[in-house]
C-alpha cells in the first residue's frame, strides 16, 4: 500500500450502508472541506460523491452501518516506482529467468520484458 500523506486525492467515493442521516452526512462532508482533511489535486474540483443505502438484507452484520471508501489518489506513482526498483534488482540478478529463457517465445532474448518496464 501507498501511504496517503503525500500527494492528492483525484476523488473519492464513499458507500454507506445502514441507519444513517443524510444531513449528518452532509455536515461532516462540510468538515472535511472546510478544514481541508483531505488534500485535493488542484487542477480540478474536490470530488466526494457519498451513496447512501439500506442494510443489505441478504448478508448479517452485528453493525448498524458499515462503509466503504474508494479513492483516487496520486501516490499510487509511489507503487509504481518500488515496483521498477524491484523489477531492476531482480532482473539485475537475473531470478526467475529460467521458466522464461526455456520458452520458444523468449529464445532470441528478454527484451520485451524491458521494453514492458517502460
Amino acid at each position: 500500500s501507498a501511504s496517503t500523506r503525500k500527494g492528492c486525492y483525484i476523488s473519492i467515493l464513499n458507500v454507506i450502508q445502514g441507519d444513517v442521516d443524510p444531513t449528518q452526512v452532509h455536515k461532516a462532508l462540510q468538515r472535511i472541506r472546510e478544514r481541508k482533511l483531505a488534500r485535493f489535486i488542484p487542477w480540478g474540483p474536490a470530488s466526494i460523491q457519498v451513496a447512501l443505502s439500506r442494510r443489505s438484507p441478504y448478508t448479517q452484520s452485528p453493525h448498524k452501518v458499515s462503509g466503504l471508501m474508494i479513492a483516487n489518489h496520486t501516490s499510487i506513482s509511489q507503487l509504481f516506482h518500488r515496483t521498477i526498483q524491484h523489477y531492476d534488482r531482480l532482473r539485475k540478478r537475473r531470478a526467475f529467468l529460467e521458466t522464461y529463457i526455456k520458452e520458444p517465445r523468449f529464445a532470441d532474448g528478454l527484451e520485451e520484458f524491458d521494453e514492458a518496464r517502460e
